[in-house]
């Protein structure tokens, strides 16, 4: 970001109204007409676009009445991922994974198919609810459309199976545990895995199924969801068995087999695959193979004839999802590394190229925010509101702030690296002449107050931490509730707005003698 009022090229003579840069001081025109507060502010940041081909830097200043900080952001966020097996001994394991905060659900299912040791074209992504099957994640779609608490299961394709393979039992699936090394086998000879494609090409439907009480609003899934390879060219009667194959009791005649999007199989259907329906689900999206999901409904009384009071299987959870939750805890900060942020260097998009106003042509230049001046009163506004795709939310990080001895020295540009010749051109001070680089007492501040945020984008409530002047004691107000906190009580994860005073530039009536012997500290 960079500001439009003022532009100081390297070797050009600075433009100084309404501003006298060398102190960023108002002209005595602007005084008159601007606000107490503004009028003490001299906070000037300059932001400096370097060229990468003739290496000329243009400065703009701009003032500002406070500084806002970024905080560090974690490029992943924990995302839990059930992996669903076909093996007796264990059927779930719920993994956890560290997913980029951009991108798409292709890299999700990459990293799905690393646990499982085999191949992304293999891994099948679904959200399953109580209620049953919904969606399905294509490669193309955006992360932001995974929530956080999403019930997201994994199932592995199993390989094309002959008839005689398909008679003889259970279908391969995905290990028993990850990183089995026997999923091997179920890649091409040469290390080609299966693709979606290849596996079309063998006139047979992947069929991910679960059994649900009822129907509708009121359906409720039992038993774990199983997932088979059919040929396209099943009868109503075969499909049946191969149910019946796979939960090991008998499904009467009048069972109703729905898909998905709440479209009925008829029995009567010589071949109740080849349905419009079906030809939907199989050709939509890419990523993972193609497959269709159906959902088993059963009558209340015939579920509890055939089944009884069947309970959920338990879902295990492996030591990666404690060990991403710990890694993806709230962050905890200083207020340096905010700054460092802040000042960090970044190159300019493609789109946002700039015209060099030396080389006459659009390049991608640098730009790095600097502080040129110091006000009396430093506000830092700590942007905790966040928005990534549509997903908006609020960062709770804990900012680490000194309550005395902030030193903002590393983050004023040193006057030595401005050259002379410009220097020489700007008038001195007229008021409170700068002082020595090497008395601190000018870069030195202690923090007065801290306005808090409570909640979230949607609603919240403001709370304000006060430094008494008299007795050098912090106060908490809350509305008309006001009481004494401790210092260590000052620093939280809701600090909105920090208000810090220059140390020199305290007045005699505002300050105590403790603070202005207190140490200082470097952010």
């Amino acid at each position: 970001m960079w500001f439009p009022n003022t532009v100081l090229s390297s070797g050009e003579t600075p433009n100084t109204t309404p501003w006298n840069f060398s102190s960023g001081c108002w002209t005595e025109s602007t005084k008159i007409s601007t606000p107490h507060l503004a009028r003490n502010q001299s906070l000037q940041p300059r932001s400096s676009l370097t060229c990468p081909h003739c290496h000329k830097q243009s400065d703009t200043f701009d003032p500002f009445l406070c500084i806002s900080l970024p905080l560090p952001l974690r490029q992943t966020r924990a995302l839990n991922v059930t992996l669903v097996f076909q093996s007796k001994q264990q059927r779930f394991l719920r993994i956890g994974l560290a997913v980029p905060l951009l991108g798409t659900v292709a890299s999700l299912r990459q990293l799905v198919a690393n646990e499982g040791n085999t191949s992304p074209d293999q891994v099948i992504l679904v959200d399953l609810y109580p209620s049953g099957f919904q969606r399905s994640f294509s490669d193309d779609e955006d992360m932001n459309s995974i929530a956080e608490g999403d019930p997201v299961y994994a199932f592995q394709a199993p390989s094309p199976l002959s008839k005689a393979a398909r008679s003889s039992g259970y279908p391969r699936s995905l290990p028993a545990s990850p990183r089995c090394p026997h999923l091997d086998a179920q890649k091409e000879p040469g290390g080609k895995s299966k693709s979606s494609e290849f596996l079309s090409e063998t006139g047979q439907i992947l069929l991910l199924f679960c059994n649900i009480e009822g129907s509708g609003k009121e359906a409720n899934r039992f038993g774990p969801p199983l997932l088979v390879r059919e040929e396209s060219t099943i009868s109503w009667d075969q499909l049946q068995q191969s149910i019946i194959g796979k939960i090991y009791y008998l499904i009467k005649n009048d069972v109703h087999i729905t898909v998905t999007n709440g479209s009925y199989l008829s029995p009567n259907d010589g071949r109740p695959l080849p349905a419009p329906a079906i030809d939907r689900f199989t050709t939509h999206g890419d990523g993972g193979p193609r497959h269709v999901k159906l959902a088993i409904e059963w009558d209340p009384k015939t579920k509890e004839r055939l089944f009884g009071n069947i309970q959920e299987e338990v879902v295990q959870d492996a030591e990666s999802v404690r060990a991403q939750q710990l890694e993806h805890q709230q962050q905890t900060c200083t207020l340096g590394e905010c700054f460092q942020l802040y000042t960090k260097e970044e190159q300019l998009a493609p789109d946002d190229a700039w015209r060099c106003p030396h080389c006459k042509v659009l390049q991608q230049g640098t730009v790095k925010l600097s502080l040129w001046t110091l006000p009396d009163i430093l506000i830092i506004h700590l942007k905790r509101f966040r928005q990534v795709g549509e997903r908006r939310n609020k960062l709770s990080t804990l900012v680490k702030f000194p309550l005395t001895g902030l030193d903002m020295a590393p983050h004023v540009v040193k006057r030595s690296q401005v050259s002379k010749g410009i220097l020489g051109q700007w008038p001195s001070r007229k008021h409170s002449p700068l002082p020595p680089e090497n008395r601190q007492l000018d870069v030195l501040y202690d923090l007065y107050a801290v306005c808090n945020h409570h909640g979230s984008l949607q609603g919240g409530h403001y709370t304000a931490y006060c430094r008494n002047s008299l007795d050098a004691r912090w106060y908490s107000y809350d509305d008309i509730n006001v009481e004494q906190i401790l210092d260590e009580e000052v620093c939280t994860r809701g600090a909105y707005l920090l208000f810090y005073q220059k140390r020199n530039a305290i007045p005699l009536w505002s300050a105590s003698s403790s603070v202005r012997g207190s140490k200082s500290s470097s952010v």
